[in-house]
């Protein structure tokens, strides 16, 4: 597999990862164990990652607006009503973001197009 093979999406969070590690490397005191690389190793070693599932104030049907800064994938503000709240993908955020689904709503208030969009929770949580 090479870089090409991935989407953006996944080399941003590659490139997370590896900047977390070495956040971590360069922390003085001890260090946290290592995570097991494969398939074997994963399943003999005791640590596990919990997930954090997030709690939003959204339903299906809620129109919700967001600053360009509390949504990722597009630029300037947005305006969504919501079709479906996406917990499964969402746990991985640590509690922050979560993954909508729904229809954008343009400026003169028409339907645009479908679209999945990664909104920071605290800008849900304030009324959007």
């Amino acid at each position: 597999m090479n870089v090409f093979d991935l989407s953006p999406a996944q080399i941003r969070n590659r490139l997370i990862l590896r900047a977390r590690r070495a956040a971590l490397a360069a922390r003085p005191g001890p260090q946290p164990p290592a995570r097991p690389h494969g398939p074997a190793e994963a399943a003999s070693a005791a640590v596990a990652r919990v997930p954090v599932v997030p709690r939003v104030p959204v339903a299906p049907g809620d129109v919700v607006q967001f600053a360009e800064t509390d949504h990722r994938y597009a630029d300037g503000p947005l305006r969504l009503r919501v079709v479906r709240v996406r917990p499964d993908l969402s746990e991985w955020y640590d509690g922050e973001w979560v993954w909508l689904e729904g229809v954008e709503i343009g400026p003169d208030g028409q339907d645009g197009a479908f679209r999945p969009v990664l909104a920071r929770v605290a800008a849900l949580s304030s009324g959007g």
